[in-house]
């Protein structure tokens, strides 16, 4: 069993055939009572002079045919039974899926698939941890994408053992505080909910890290209050020895925003007016006080962390 999550996107070049196309596989390989994950290469199996009986013959005509080993189909060399993938339908919901054993040939000319890993998997929901979501949404981040690290292992673990039912995985429970090691993306997050619900502003969206240009911030906001016309920007570093130089956020305070921080250390903080410092404990205070409306890829890390 690999020691990594795998993201994988049900994608082949049933892509042709528009949105029902896709729908087709996804419901292939989701929606029945045997399910699977799939990948491409079905045209392969229309050379009348190779016969596929393997997975180990799919992958060497695939390269011969291609010219070079595709990731993907690397990757699914590697499987083994106990692995685990996230996938996502057409609705947005996640898929949590557990690898029955390796990969092996199927051919469908209409859904173009070359070869599939069955599996067990389970609808999730619309909202995983912020780590596993950017993998789906990262521009050009192909059909399929390691997702190393142990937190991320434990995490889809536990959610695996919670949504079969069984204790199918063991799982190694983190001591220590939940802000402390709470993944960067789902504690931005946490940080910019603590804005909205405490402080009254709402988010721009376009102004959101990873859908603008902007580096320096996480988002910009602006008041709901129509009688008061405040701005804001935030700033989030996670971890326990993270730094922010707060001279590097001056031209915002220069320019009407009041400047939100987070972080382990903050530095030159004299340097820079109209700076709001949120501290550790307004931050598990609020998650203590608003768990039962945050978001299930915020609390179900409380499950992961032991005080």
């Amino acid at each position: 069993m690999n020691d990594y999550v795998v993201r994988i996107n049900l994608k082949t070049n049933c892509e042709g055939k528009g949105k029902a196309g896709r729908k087709k596989l996804i419901d292939f390989c989701l929606n029945n009572n045997e399910q699977y994950l799939a990948i491409g290469w079905s045209y392969v199996y229309k050379d009348k002079d190779v016969r596929i009986n393997s997975y180990d013959n799919f992958f060497d005509n695939v390269v011969k045919k291609e010219g070079k080993k595709n990731k993907t189909i690397n990757v699914f060399k590697e499987v083994q039974a106990g692995d685990l993938f996230w996938t996502r339908d057409l609705d947005g919901y996640y898929w949590i899926c557990r690898a029955k054993g390796g990969a092996m040939p199927y051919y469908s000319d209409e859904m173009d698939i070359g070869a599939v890993v069955p599996i067990e998997a389970y609808k999730f929901s619309m909202q995983v941890t912020g780590q596993i979501k950017a993998s789906f949404n990262r521009p050009n981040a192909g059909t399929l994408q390691k997702i190393c690290g142990d937190l991320m292992l434990q995490y889809s673990r536990y959610l695996f053992n919670r949504l079969c039912g069984k204790n199918i995985y063991e799982v190694a429970y983190i001591e220590n505080d939940i802000l402390s090691n709470l993944p960067d993306f789902d504690l931005e997050e946490l940080v910019i909910l603590y804005l909205q619900i405490k402080h009254n502003y709402c988010v721009l969206s376009n102004s959101i890290a990873s859908k603008s240009t902007t580096v320096e911030i996480e988002c910009e906001l602006i008041s709901r209050d129509a009688n008061d016309k405040r701005r804001a920007v935030v700033q989030v570093k996670g971890g326990n020895n993270k730094h922010i130089n707060a001279f590097d956020y001056k031209c915002y305070a220069e320019d009407g925003y009041t400047v939100y921080f987070y972080a382990p250390y903050i530095d030159e903080l004299e340097q820079v007016d109209n700076v709001v410092v949120i501290t550790p404990d307004e931050l598990r205070s609020f998650f203590n006080e608003y768990k039962n409306i945050l978001p299930a890829s915020i609390t179900m890390w409380e499950n992961l962390f032991k005080n």
